[in-house]
């Protein structure tokens, strides 16, 4: 009997130790965000292939924001890398709304769409 209760209690641990580990990576990338706002860096994470319009989307941002676009994976990605970027981002992208007083990332994003379109417009005539 205290050998079936022990080995519950340590499935148990596991288990409530591994999804702690797994809260922890959002808990991580926002401390992280904070300090590199703190010493005046605005990143955006991304991960997975780029879209249409991703260069001039960066571009947009580096240029006139200053903020970097940095690409942590590819296409696969782990569960507690989407949970780290998650919290990274949610912290990052706040304050740089904050600082500059509107959502620039959509800004950026419009404009990428927009230049994207009339040069793919433009290589097919």
């Amino acid at each position: 009997m205290l050998k079936k209760l022990s080995v519950g209690l340590a499935v148990t641990l596991l288990v409530t130790g591994l999804m702690a580990w797994q809260g922890s990576e959002r808990m991580r990338g926002e401390a992280n965000a904070k300090s590199d706002i703190a010493h005046g860096r605005y990143r955006e994470l991304t991960y997975g292939l780029p879209g249409p319009g991703r260069l001039e989307y960066t571009r947009v941002l580096r240029e006139r924001y200053g903020i970097e676009v940095r690409v942590v994976a590819g296409c696969v990605v782990p569960p507690t890398l989407i949970d780290y970027v998650a919290g990274y981002n949610s912290v990052s992208m706040a304050a740089a709304k904050r600082k500059f007083g509107r959502d620039v990332f959509k800004e950026a994003e419009d404009e990428a769409r927009r230049t994207w379109r009339a040069r793919a417009g433009a290589a097919w005539q």
